[in-house]
């Protein structure tokens, strides 16, 4: 699976967000319309700002016409959510994210880079993302897509070193997944403004550190 279809897998196993996307232009043009206003009301408001009677009138579109695609304000967050991650799957499969050859580490900082710059650019995600309404099929969804991301990373290495711990490269996969979803947590918990740089810094440095503890370098390479 590509990167940037790793969503997709959590979208159908969840049923989140839209129960259907648009088909025909006129529609997608609304449609885009509709997101954008929950972004901005998300951006001015927080989730409690964003309804559907809200939403539907910064869009210019009717509350028949959303409720055509989205259940409940819930499902319009939830695809809040799914439109975040798929922005981020883009970034990462731009960059070719992935741990194989010798040379990972260049590869893991510019992956680990493209999350810390994900979450500090999308302020209407980091809204859904740190708030009380991150929760049900979010979770559920979230969790599909940091196993997918693992394992698709884990399915890319190819240079191991010799004296690696006895441990599957799935669950070290999970594990730094689990490092970097932590870190941009507690960078901002301490700054929700802009995230704690410091955290972020050192979220990176231990991050690739444990990978190191894996991952063959050219000088270490059996």
């Amino acid at each position: 699976m590509a990167l940037r279809d790793l969503m997709s897998a959590a979208v159908e196993r969840v049923h989140v967000g839209a129960r259907q996307g648009p088909q025909q232009e006129r529609s997608r043009v609304k449609m885009t319309r509709l997101l954008a206003a929950t972004f901005d009301i998300l951006v001015e408001g927080g989730p409690s700002a964003v309804t559907t009677t809200a939403v539907a009138a910064r869009a210019g579109v009717s509350t028949g016409w959303l409720y055509r695609y989205f259940d409940s304000r819930e499902a319009l967050l939830e695809q809040v959510l799914v439109e975040g991650l798929r922005d981020l799957d883009r970034r990462l499969d731009e960059i070719d994210f992935d741990l194989a050859g010798s040379n990972w580490r260049t590869k893991a900082a510019q992956g680990i880079d493209a999350h810390i710059a994900f979450f500090g650019e999308l302020v209407w995600f980091r809204q859904v993302w740190f708030s009380s309404e991150f929760s049900g099929r979010m979770i559920q969804a979230n969790r599909i897509h940091d196993n997918e991301l693992a394992a698709y990373l884990a399915s890319t290495i190819t240079e191991v070193r010799s004296d690696a711990p006895d441990v599957p490269l799935s669950v070290m996969t999970t594990f730094f997944i689990g490092m970097l979803d932590k870190g941009v947590d507690l960078a901002y918990r301490d700054d929700p403004l802009r995230g704690n740089t410091a955290i972020l810094s050192e979220m990176k440095r231990s991050s690739i550190d444990y990978l190191a503890t894996f991952l063959a370098e050219p000088d270490s390479t059996p």
